[in-house]
């Protein structure tokens, strides 16, 4: 009787400290991943802020090297290194006026598919569209952007880049 008691009060012990190391480590992976999703919302406001500011080479640094951009008419661009991505989006800033009133950019959604590998949903509005060198304008309009984001030695970036326009 009493080693079966002994029996019991050692499989109670054992028993709460894996439920106390089961809390443990569901709060560490709770604070991991808050830690993530912050790091990923600081890339997508440097991001956000490199294109405000048409730097097409701090946009090109935020990004793989081997980045594939699908862009708002739904052409695919596979530039093959910084060089090239940095040479896409100069080419593209330069039809664009650095006069542009500001643009309304709201995160959506965060997904994490891996802890090194995330989907998010970025919401665009150009209220006033987009002022381009030569003069015209492209009206207002809104669109989605989709960004994969991977996790490469300890950092975050763009590894794909979706826009599509908001009817």
């Amino acid at each position: 009787m009493r080693n079966r008691f002994l029996n019991a009060g050692w499989v109670a012990i054992f028993c709460t400290q894996i439920l106390a190391f089961s809390a443990f480590a569901s709060q560490e992976r709770q604070d991991l991943m808050a830690g993530e999703q912050r790091a990923v919302r600081t890339l997508i406001s440097q991001w956000v802020e490199a294109y405000r500011d048409l730097d097409a080479r701090r946009l090109a640094a935020l990004e793989t090297p081997d980045v594939v951009v699908v862009d708002r008419f739904g052409e695919v661009h596979v530039p093959h290194g910084r060089r090239e991505t940095e040479r896409l989006w100069s080419d593209a800033f330069a039809m664009v006026s650095t006069n542009n009133p500001p643009v309304t950019v709201t995160i959506d959604h965060i997904q994490f598919i891996r802890p090194d590998a995330a989907v998010v949903q970025v919401s665009w509005r150009f209220a006033e569209g987009i002022l381009l060198t030569d003069g015209e304008r492209i009206p207002l309009y809104s669109q989605v952007d989709t960004y994969v984001l991977i996790k490469r030695k300890n950092v975050w970036l763009v590894a794909a880049h979706n826009m599509q326009e908001k009817p």
